[in-house]
């Protein structure tokens, strides 16, 4: 059985909500920290990179299946 190209579109856009929601989860469980090591602190900005850019990617696919 051939996969059309939605198929694979969808399946992408279903693993960067999975992720972006264990981001978010991450996020928020550093937010309760009082105050953040030189470690925990460069996994933030870094988490946020990945979240901003998993975000846009979303909405990209989004509006290729809209299109389609």
């Amino acid at each position: 059985m051939e996969r059309t190209p939605h198929e694979g579109t969808e399946e992408e856009m279903v693993r960067l909500k999975e992720r972006h929601g264990e981001i978010e989860r991450r996020l928020l469980e550093l937010d309760r920290h009082i105050s953040l090591t030189p470690e925990e602190q460069v996994e933030r900005a870094g988490l946020k990179k990945e979240k901003l850019r998993s975000k846009d990617r979303i909405a990209l696919l989004a509006q290729q299946l809209k299109a389609a």
